[in-house]
């Protein structure tokens, strides 16, 4: 893929807490709208083999996303649904290569970047033109105070992964914010990323991904 995502996938990803929250009608529950302009998810791709220094590990940035978190006072009864259609994953922003070090540093050309986007979108990975949109949903199960782990279901690439993530939830006043970082793999995902010269020049199977994801408590009708 010369990168991934996901998710992502893939990013990915968000929220539960131990605030009060949403449901049924039910004043138990706080409803929010995750505000796209102020999140941000990022899959890091890294560069392996024996020749990697000819390559680019990559920022994969997600340009926009939609979705639902419901808060609820027991954490375990809250949930989440986010939206992110592949084809608005950026990649490689040079702000955000500039952010993430000197790992990134190497200057990509126009057409570097248009290789990766194409073999991100391709068969072989995210297959963009079958499966357009990564879907995450997910329930809190646990937690103190503000640190939360999260239930999270991934569906990308035709299938659904499940796993445990850990994020740290701030509430202030009518805005929710839960951000975190964890590591998943290529293979776990079912892709085949960027390999060349028998493997000595690929995609890493390692992908880490952050995000800070932002929402907006909104009035809902009982």
């Amino acid at each position: 893929m010369h990168r991934l995502v996901s998710l992502l996938s893939v990013t990915l990803l968000i929220a539960s807490s131990a605030v009060c929250a949403q449901g049924n009608g039910s004043s138990d529950i706080s409803v929010y709208k995750v505000d796209a302009d102020g999140s941000d998810i990022r899959i890091l791709v890294h560069r392996a083999g024996a020749f990697s220094r000819l390559g680019h590990s990559h920022v994969i940035s997600v340009g926009q996303l939609t979705g639902m978190i419901y808060v609820h006072a027991e954490n375990e009864r809250s949930r989440f649904e986010l939206e992110i259609p592949v084809h608005e994953l950026i990649v490689d922003d040079p702000i955000l290569r500039r952010d993430e070090g000197d790992e990134f540093s190497s200057k990509l050309s126009k057409q570097d970047i248009a290789r990766t986007r194409s073999n991100m979108l391709g068969k072989r990975v995210l297959n963009a033109r079958q499966y357009p949109t990564v879907k995450l949903t997910g329930t809190g199960t646990g937690g103190d105070g503000s640190q939360v782990m999260l239930g999270l279901s991934i569906e990308i690439f035709g299938r659904v992964v499940e796993l445990r993530v850990p994020l740290v939830l701030q509430l202030d006043e009518d805005v929710l914010e839960a951000t975190g970082d964890f590591q998943l793999s290529h293979s776990a995902l079912g892709m085949r990323p960027f390999s060349a010269i028998l493997g000595a020049l690929r995609v890493a199977d390692e992908i880490n991904f952050k995000y800070r994801i932002r929402a907006q408590r909104i009035q809902v009708d009982d």
